[in-house]
């Protein structure tokens, strides 16, 4: 008989990936799980079907030989056809599975939240498939649009085997740039009715990330419920928290706090200022609730979080 747990759709680790696919699996994975990760290929893509699960990394794909009925992509309960020159992004919380049925050419690259923390503005999560579930996951790309992006994939795989000391960060803005040739390749085929649906959403992204960086513990957060931002934009809270809801997969709130986290996530390791002080800078009126709060969507309190940061920092200088 069948448990609950049966049921459950696996999730799988990047660990977990490289066994699968018969890859060795990376020192710096089973010596630092749980650290900033990247890792770009080449790769020819052999006739297979991967198994249907979540995975706890993201993943961008290019497909670069055009072939007719060459796969299938199952995106939650959607079967999306591959069968053409197409980006694939696929985000940790939906499950999926893909079939190839005629092998082809492609460059992928796969990261981890800790990799890219901090980088990616909340507006361009929202526009893109690669956080956005709600958003179609395959971009048909033309000929013109696939020797261009292959060239980003060519220049991260290069400096990845490069002892340039920066590289990390100069791969982030050329991620960046194929997540941003996502968002434009798709949006340029979407009605200017499905854009004004979209306006409200966007307003209120822009109304949170005005208040980003924080400067100064004397210049607080004031926007942080969803009804702050439903005042602000003139509607309903309850009519916000059904449009963000419906067009981004995730509650007004869930937002707030991911922003907010991430914020002091980068405060913590970036500032010397106390406890107390980003707990101001952030909206707390007390410490303590901070704590809390910080525990409550990390596992760990921010001092904990800190002194982990600088425990880090401090191996990779030994």
């Amino acid at each position: 008989m069948k448990t609950m747990a049966d049921k459950l759709i696996p999730t799988e680790s990047l660990v977990q990936f490289y066994a699968r696919t018969g890859q060795d699996i990376p020192s710096e994975l089973l010596r630092d799980y749980g650290k900033a990760y990247f890792n770009v290929r080449e790769t020819f893509t052999a006739t297979r079907k991967t198994p249907f699960n979540r995975r706890d990394y993201f993943k961008i794909c290019m497909s670069q030989t055009p072939a007719k009925a060459s796969g299938i992509l199952l995106y939650n309960d959607q079967e999306i056809p591959l069968n053409q020159c197409c980006l694939i992004f696929t985000n940790p919380a939906v499950a999926t599975s893909i079939e190839v049925n005629i092998p082809f050419n492609r460059f992928y690259c796969l990261f981890n939240t800790p990799f890219i923390e901090g980088c990616i503005p909340a507006d361009v999560q929202y526009a893109s498939p690669l956080f956005n579930p709600s958003l179609m996951p395959v971009i048909p790309i033309t000929k013109e649009d696939r020797q261009r992006i292959s060239t980003y994939f060519t220049q991260m795989q290069m400096l990845q085997d490069s002892d340039y000391p920066l590289k990390w960060d100069m791969i982030r803005h050329l991620l960046q740039l194929v997540i941003h040739e996502g968002i434009r390749l798709q949006q340029s085929r979407e009605t200017p009715a499905a854009t004004g649906r979209d306006r409200l959403v966007k307003d209120f992204l822009a109304l949170l990330n005005q208040q980003f960086p924080v400067d100064s513990p004397e210049a607080p957060l004031k926007l942080l419920t969803p009804a702050h931002f439903a005042g602000l934009l003139h509607v309903h809270v309850n009519h916000l928290n059904s449009v963000v809801k419906k067009h981004t997969n995730k509650t007004t709130r869930e937002i707030i706090h991911e922003r907010v986290i991430t914020e002091a996530r980068t405060l913590l390791r970036n500032t010397n200022w106390n406890i107390s002080e980003i707990a101001y800078a952030l909206g707390f009126e007390y410490p303590s609730h901070f704590n809390k709060y910080f525990k409550q969507f990390t596992s760990q309190t921010p001092l904990e979080f800190r002194l982990g940061t600088k425990t880090a920092a401090s191996a990779k200088l030994s």
